[in-house]
C-alpha cells in the first residue's frame, strides 16, 4: 500500500524527538475512547529520552511520515527481536530471523488514509531485505488497532502481559514475512 501523496517518508533524525513525543501523546490520548473508565494517558514528555536513543544508536530502523509543512503524522520503528521473560522483561539474546516492531503510530486526524499501512509495508520490505523471516509486535488488548493488524495478516500468538507505563494489558501479534 502506498502513502497519501502529500506525505514524505524519511528516516527519523535528531531533533525529531519533540514531534515524535507529540504524535505519540496524541495517539495515547485517543485511547480514552476505549480504555477502562478512569484511565489516563502517560505524561506527554515520557517519550523524549526513548526516541533520542532510538534515533542515534543505529540498531533501530525508524521512518516518519511528514506533511509538507513539516508536521510528523506517522511513525514506524523496528529492531531485532530478543527473548522476553514471562514477566515481560527483555534479554539481549536475539531471536534469529525475527524482527520486533516497537512503534506504529498515525496521528488521529490522519487515520484511515493508509498512513499506518504504508509505513508498515515499508518496514516489512526493509525487514525482508535485512533477512528477517517473521516479525512481532505488541498492542493494547482492547485497541481497535487489532482489527487493522489482523486485516494486514498479523495473528495474535497467545502472549499477553501487563504494560505498566500504559497501565493496561497488551497482546502480541506475529506475522511471517
Amino acid at each position: 500500500m502506498s502513502l497519501p501523496a502529500d506525505l514524505a517518508v524519511r528516516p527519523a533524525a535528531p531533533g525529531d524527538e519533540p514531534a515524535l513525543a507529540a504524535l505519540i501523546a496524541a495517539c495515547d490520548e485517543s485511547y480514552r475512547a476505549w480504555a477502562p473508565p478512569g484511565w489516563a494517558p502517560p505524561p506527554p514528555g515520557r517519550e523524549l529520552d526513548r526516541w533520542r536513543g532510538r534515533i542515534t544508536d543505529g540498531s533501530w530502523w525508524t521512518r516518519v511520515a511528514e506533511e509538507p509543512a513539516g508536521r510528523i503524522v506517522g511513525l514506524v520503528c523496528f529492531t531485532q527481536a530478543v527473548v522476553e521473560r514471562p514477566d515481560g522483561t527483555r534479554t539481549v539474546e536475539p531471536i534469529p530471523g525475527r524482527a520486533h516492531v516497537s512503534a506504529v503510530f498515525t496521528h488521529p486526524d490522519r487515520w484511515r488514509e493508509g498512513v499506518a499501512a504504508g509505513l508498515l509495508a515499508a518496514a516489512e520490505e526493509a525487514m525482508r531485505g535485512s533477512g528477517y523471516a517473521e516479525v512481532q509486535l505488541w498492542t493494547p488488548e482492547a485497541a481497535p488497532a487489532r482489527r487493522f493488524y489482523e486485516a494486514a495478516g498479523w495473528r495474535h500468538d497467545g502472549r499477553r502481559q501487563w504494560l505498566a507505563e500504559l497501565a493496561m494489558p497488551i497482546v502480541a501479534y506475529a506475522k511471517r514475512l
